[in-house]
């Protein structure tokens, strides 16, 4: 009887000893990955989760157009010319969708993957049309039609133009990451302990 009660108290004894030197390797480990849940969590409560505005951009148009009836190959009919210039306001918000924003956190950084810049909404303002000179051929007019097919080509003219200009989209992640990181670093615990690196994609 005496025997099986020593070894049931070396049993227990080893099996105290095993698991308090598990717990003393792994402490650190479990309080990371406690710490790392609570930061990715916090973090994601101050991040947006819908369309981000980055940068608003506005801009005015100077259009010029003109245009005639063809006859076939022989050139254009006589008195069917017509010419115009105006202007029109416009406004582009470049930005991303924030649900596609991830989160990684190691020891001493956070990296915050961001999602690509798009333009997010581009709005024209017909009430800014100022038309400066038109000239109408006396077979072809100009008509209120007209006016909205030439609104609709420099919209899209416009977005082209704004794609191609990488010093804008440059602006709007700049933008965003000076904001993102003024809000991470009001965090208690991060500003002293993290830095804070921004991926994005292109």
């Amino acid at each position: 009887m005496k025997t099986l009660k020593l070894i049931a108290f070396i049993l227990i004894l080893v099996l105290g000893v095993g698991a308090g030197i598990y717990l003393a390797n792994n402490i650190d480990f479990l309080n990371n990955k406690t710490e790392k849940i609570n930061i990715t969590s916090t973090i994601k409560q101050i991040l947006p989760v819908s369309e981000y505005v980055s940068i608003v951009y506005h801009y005015t148009d100077v259009i010029t157009h003109s245009d005639a009836i063809p006859f076939f190959n022989w050139g254009n009919i006589p008195f069917t010319e017509k010419k115009s210039i105006y202007t029109i306001d416009g406004t582009v918000k470049l930005g991303f969708n924030g649900e596609k924003i991830n989160i990684k956190h190691s020891r001493d950084t956070i990296t915050i993957q961001m999602p690509a810049i798009e333009i997010i909404s581009h709005e024209i303002f017909p009430d800014t049309f100022n038309l400066y000179d038109e000239k109408s051929g006396l077979f072809n007019r100009y008509t209120l039609t007209d006016a909205y097919s030439l609104q609709l080509v420099q919209r899209l003219e416009r977005e082209k133009k704004i794609n191609e200009n990488e010093n804008l989209f440059a602006q709007a992640r700049t933008s965003a990451e000076q904001q993102f990181k003024r809000l991470l670093e009001s965090l208690p615990g991060i500003k002293d302990n993290y830095s804070i690196v921004f991926e994005w994609d292109m």
